[in-house]
């Protein structure tokens, strides 16, 4: 992405965004035991009316994809396109527009030394790096 583009998509995600990063418990029904697992969540969500501009992130950032949220009993709401990203494509989304963030700084600061040290240990060995 160009300079421009990226502080234009960090002004739509710090305005609209939503970036997930959490652990949570999830139970797996389908082993024996049902055993539960620590799992990490990292997902960015921008929500919008208006379809171009999420066929715009799409096309500028190269990552995510496209969501639709009807409201089929709501006769005057309109349908909600939503451009979903997780895991390492928020990572290089984040990494692109960090620089431009001013509402959701810390949470993408969170995301990004996440990733970094974790590719950091996949290449140097994980007692070489961080200690």
């Amino acid at each position: 992405m160009t300079p421009t583009e990226s502080a234009y998509v960090a002004g739509i995600i710090d305005g609209e965004g939503c970036i997930e990063f959490k652990r949570r418990k999830t139970k797996r029904h389908d082993r024996p035991g049902k055993p539960i697992y620590n799992v990490l969540v990292v997902r960015m969500e921008v929500p919008q009316v208006d379809g171009r501009l999420i066929d715009y992130l799409i096309e500028t950032t190269k990552e995510g994809n496209r969501d639709m949220k009807r409201y089929p009993t709501k006769e005057n709401w309109n349908d909600q396109h939503r451009w979903r990203c997780s895991y390492h494509a928020v990572y290089r989304v984040l990494k692109q527009v960090q620089d431009y963030l001013i509402v959701k700084k810390e949470k993408a600061k969170l995301v990004i030394d996440h990733y970094d040290k974790q590719f950091l240990e996949k290449k140097y060995g994980k007692g070489k790096f961080g200690q």
